[in-house]
């Protein structure tokens, strides 16, 4: 149900008010960067022609097409066995679950996706496209693609949002769930309610511009992506230069920054015209009572973008649900901590394997 006028007027008011002060905010650092730079554009990435070695090595490159969409996924794994589907979030795509997919792929066929307006999937043009519920039917339409009846959702970051909606939605397509640092949009909500999660959300704003929030991704050869790779102030051994160049990479092809900040905008709007989140999030409300499957709550504790609070709440709302807190897990935690997110993910499926 739509707003009053001036409620609407109020509420974009206050949401890009946040997102100028919050441009402003950044304005310093990109001077002094360009200073200290002084021979070279940093608003204008490297230019890379050839994809890295790396993103052939995981498994086998396939398309499928679903509501006049083209999907890119890559598989690992013998198709025969149960589906384990991987869902991606921001700023990623498939590539963001190699090391989970080398790990599963001798019990499953694991398949990773690139989301709408991510890598070499399909990319609508209009932010209206990226509506919630949009994404939670592409998760449908593409396992029903896949020939596949029932299976195992793995997501996180954006994927985890959309996908806690598809559990609500469809948890009869849902054999087990596991989720990663991404909250259900029930739990977000209450969350940012708290003002560290307020704070901590303040790119939310910033992505609400144009141009900017893409300047801000691509600045200085995409240093982004090495920054939020380098956890406890050092590297991480489980994520290579080559793995970087594949971010960037990516990211760097032609139209490839807004689609995925789309979301973002999506979202917003969604909030100022309607007062609430997405309206999937509002059934789920209503559905979040029925039987659910078995689902696995991974969190990276050293999240700067999510406050732990929530793995509390998610515990109390969505039964039957087990919760695993990796203490030196970033937001990033399948990629930095592989080791315990397989573990927890092994040790998940094996204890349910029984009960279903």
């Amino acid at each position: 149900m739509a707003q009053s006028l001036p409620v609407m007027v109020f509420a974009a008011l206050y949401v890009y008010g946040k997102a100028v002060a919050y441009a402003f905010m950044l304005l310093p650092y990109f001077v002094l960067s360009q200073l200290r730079n002084p021979t070279r554009c940093l608003c204008e990435p490297k230019k890379r022609e050839t994809p890295p070695k790396c993103l052939d090595e995981v498994g086998q490159h396939g398309y499928l097409t679903v509501k006049g969409l083209k999907f890119h996924y890559v598989e690992r794994g013998d198709r025969s066995k149960k589906l384990m589907l991987f869902v991606h979030g921001f700023p990623e795509f498939w590539y963001s679950w190699r090391l989970q997919m080398k790990e599963f792929s001798k019990d499953y066929w694991t398949v990773a996706i690139d989301m709408r307006g991510y890598g070499d999937s399909d990319k609508p043009p209009n932010v209206s496209d990226y509506k919630f519920e949009n994404m939670v039917d592409d998760i449908k339409e593409i396992v029903r693609a896949l020939d596949k009846d029932k299976f195992i959702l793995v997501a996180h970051d954006w994927g985890a949002l959309i996908s806690w909606v598809f559990v609500d939605q469809y948890p009869e397509m849902v054999d087990k769930y596991i989720m990663m640092n991404g909250s259900h949009p029930k739990v977000h909500a209450m969350m940012m309610k708290n003002k560290e999660q307020a704070s901590k959300s303040w790119y939310v704003y910033l992505f609400q511009l144009p141009f900017i929030p893409e300047l801000w991704v691509k600045w200085n050869d995409f240093i982004l992506f090495k920054n939020m790779f380098i956890t406890r102030g050092k590297n991480n051994p489980d994520i290579t230069e080559q793995d970087i160049e594949a971010f960037k990479y990516t990211f760097s092809r032609p139209g490839a920054l807004s689609p995925p900040i789309n979301y973002y905008r999506a979202a917003i709007r969604r909030r100022i015209t309607d007062g609430s989140g997405p309206k999937d999030a509002k059934k789920s409300e209503n559905t979040v009572k029925k039987e659910r499957p078995q689902g696995l709550y991974i969190f990276g504790a050293k999240d700067i973008a999510i406050i732990i609070d929530g793995v509390a709440k998610h515990k109390e709302f969505f039964e039957p649900l087990q919760t695993v807190i990796i203490d030196e897990g970033s937001h990033f935690v399948q990629q930095d901590e592989p080791k315990a997110v397989n573990a927890a993910m092994h040790s998940f499926l094996n204890s349910t394997a029984s009960k279903l």
